[in-house]
């Protein structure tokens, strides 16, 4: 397998993109920071492929960054890349726009319709200003996703924090469904019943007859009238057994 490896010029324009990426906007990226100042590497990636000359982008890439010689001021984890310094976020409540988007996946769409809005694997949910960042954000999970209207003002007037990332981002940790609508759902298609099909009744094969023979028929009796000599038989041996009943009762 061939070596991964990024040219050094390269890697000080990969260093200083993750930086300017950690440390100023990461909002523009559709990025935000947990409350440990963490972002998940998978999440980092999906963001730099989205950006030109820098689709051919691995893990193995970050990882010679450690190696480069070059110092930046981050660090990269197992799962997780992390700044040197501590970054500066907006923890307190902050009134929203009137509305903000979130793109959803298709198969969560009902879901969340029904439920609400729910974090994942990170502490918060973002909602994006803008159409277009939501959708990029939603687009790496659903190549398609659907587009949800979030009434944010209505939301924090009822009582739901709201906190800033940058001027494109806010983020909040649950939302209830009443606060969200997007299109409506399509209804599933009637279940026809398709009617089970009998199994075609064997087919008796067609022997041509032939001049001068006979075909036997197993289901034919070669002597019809042998049913009814036994019938009769049988009734006989019957009356006779009944006269001899008759005549020990009479002698008794």
């Amino acid at each position: 397998m061939p070596r991964l490896t990024v040219k050094k010029y390269q890697s000080k324009e990969l260093g200083k993109l993750i930086e300017y990426i950690l440390f100023h906007r990461p909002d523009e990226f559709g990025l935000f920071l947990d409350d440990d100042d963490s972002l998940p590497t998978k999440e980092l990636m999906w963001a730099l492929h989205e950006e030109t000359g820098w689709k051919h982008i691995r893990l193995g890439h970050l990882k010679e960054l450690a190696y480069s010689g070059l110092e930046f001021a981050f660090t990269l984890e197992e799962t997780k890349i992390r700044p040197k310094r501590e970054v500066t976020k907006t923890a307190s409540d902050t009134l929203p726009p009137r509305l903000l988007f979130f793109a959803a996946r298709r198969k969560a769409y009902p879901v969340i319709l029904k439920h609400g809005l729910r974090p994942g694997s990170r502490p918060y949910v973002p909602l994006a200003t803008t159409e277009e960042i939501a959708l990029r954000i939603g687009k790496r999970r659903d190549p398609k996703p659907v587009l949800l209207t979030v009434h944010a003002a209505q939301a924090h007037d009822s009582g739901h924090p709201f906190f800033t990332c940058g001027d494109l981002l806010y983020l909040v940790k649950t939302l209830p469904a009443p606060f969200l609508s997007g299109p409506p759902l399509r209804e599933p298609p009637p279940s026809r019943k398709i009617p089970k099909k009998e199994p075609p009744k064997p087919l008796k094969p067609e022997v041509p007859e032939m001049t001068g023979s006979f075909l036997l028929d197993p289901e034919r009796d070669p002597d019809p009238m042998r049913r009814q000599r036994r019938k009769r038989e049988k009734e006989q041996k019957r009356q006779r057994t009944k006269e001899r009943r008759d005549k020990k009762r009479r002698r008794s």
